[in-house]
């Protein structure tokens, strides 16, 4: 126990040294030890229900039965391996989700400059001195103040996890779809047959309220309000770094608003610090965003976040291939027992390998089949609620490392019991006379 305690304590010390943030260390440290208790758990289900199966195979019948043998430690194999196993396949879906959303979807001519807070008198030196054909995107900013007859509450909303209709947003004004938007609900961007401001919705808004087509909004533009009709509702139809609106307005309709220009541009490694200096010398009012840095930045964080789990994730692969062989040590007497017994009554050789190779694929099976599954839920939740990315189960993946871990354990299983299997039946019976 009291090692056990310290183990636990020195984990939490160094979570807490690397991510250097009370909150997340202990909010990492409480789903390590959620997940050590729903492995135990879902091992001990597992346990009692392959215990009553009434299986006809002898070879079979018997591998299962000696998973219960006395010392077997059969449990704390499993939870050991379904935990620690979890954790790296959930590393693995999670980097290869982000990969898939940001690398490989991420076409060639993707902006990776961003330039924000363009004054509309600098737009044509601007775009000259940049001399990269772009679109330029204006932008009011607006805070919403109701949705038809219901008030929005800003200090109420800012209490919902995730966004919420209390932020100040990014309106923009335009007559066409961008690259990746489509109309989910409404015929067009705007209606010719409707009278009054129009405005065009992202589908994000409906998770944060319930809108619909003919519903009205109401901003408020540094103090003046304005009301508004939805006359569609967009979305993106793929996960990008280009830019995007949850608000779109009829072209021209908020010019005379305040308002600032932004745009987006993709520039090659060698010109992206010259172009950056020299606009920004030029226009020392604009704000530069390179995104390869912040990529950058993203990547060291997840790496010091991956060092550490990937640390105690293989120590407890150790650990639990420590286990199989001291658990396989610990019942070497029943095994012998057990193999003896089997020559004795006619058995050959192969016979008992290929019970003790059901045993250790029986605890193999489990164990990575449950940490798979694990990590697949674990890996969506993540990616779905806290990265807001759509979600690949990658299913072939995770089978090759299902069948890596089945290989792994079974040979780690069956490599202390060569000496078991060795053992001749009449020195062993000779042994217990003398004794």
């Amino acid at each position: 126990m009291l090692t056990a305690t310290i183990i636990f304590l020195f984990f939490i010390g160094m979570v807490l040294w690397q991510l250097r943030e009370m909150k997340t260390g202990l909010y990492f440290t409480f789903g390590v030890a959620l997940l050590i208790l729903i492995s135990s758990f879902a091992a001990e289900m597992l346990l009692v229900l392959l215990k009553r199966q009434k299986l006809k195979t002898l070879i079979i019948r018997q591998a299962l039965r000696g998973l219960f043998r006395p010392r077997n430690a059969t449990k704390a194999i499993i939870i050991t391996l379904s935990a620690s196993l979890s954790v790296i396949f959930s590393i693995y879906l999670i980097e290869q989700n982000l990969d898939a959303t940001f690398i490989e979807s991420y076409p060639p001519d993707a902006p990776n400059l961003f330039f924000l807070d363009i004054q509309p008198s600098q737009l044509d030196a601007f775009s000259q001195a940049l001399g990269i054909k772009t679109e330029f995107y204006p932008i009011v900013r607006a805070r919403i103040t109701a949705i038809n007859d219901s008030k929005i509450d800003p200090s109420t909303e800012r209490q919902r996890r995730g966004d919420n209709l209390g932020r100040t947003f990014n309106l923009t004004y335009r007559n066409h779809l961008l690259e990746d938007e489509v109309i989910i609900k409404g015929k067009k961007l705007f209606r010719e047959d409707w009278e009054g401001l129009q405005v065009s919705v992202l589908d994000h808004v409906s998770k944060m309220k319930k809108i619909a087509i003919g519903d009205r909004i109401m901003f408020k533009i540094q103090g003046i309000p304005l009301e508004a009709r939805i006359s569609s509702i967009r979305s993106r139809s793929r996960e990008s770094l280009r830019p995007y609106f949850y608000f779109v307005f009829p072209e021209n309709s908020l010019a005379d608003a305040p308002q600032t220009i932004f745009t987006a541009v993709r520039i090659g490694k060698q010109q992206r610090s010259a172009v950056q200096t020299e606009l920004v010398k030029k226009f020392p009012n604009i704000s530069v965003i390179d995104i390869t840095q912040t990529l950058s930045s993203f990547a060291k964080v997840l790496k010091k976040l991956s060092l550490i789990i990937r640390f105690f994730t293989l120590f407890s692969i150790i650990a639990g291939i420590l286990i199989i062989i001291s658990s396989v040590l610990a019942t070497r007497y029943a095994r012998i027992q057990e193999a003896v017994y089997y020559k004795i009554l006619g058995a050959k050789g192969v016979f008992v390998l290929n019970v003790f190779m059901f045993e250790n694929l029986f605890i193999a099976l489990v164990s990575a089949g449950l940490a798979v599954i694990l990590a697949q839920i674990g890996s969506w939740i993540i990616c779905s609620a806290i990265l807001e990315i759509s979600y690949t189960p990658f299913l072939m993946n995770c089978a090759l490392l299902l069948l890596a871990t089945v290989i792994l354990v079974v040979a780690v299983g069956l490599l202390p019991a060569s000496s078991i299997l060795r053992q001749k039946p009449v020195l062993f019976l000779r042994e217990q006379t003398q004794e």
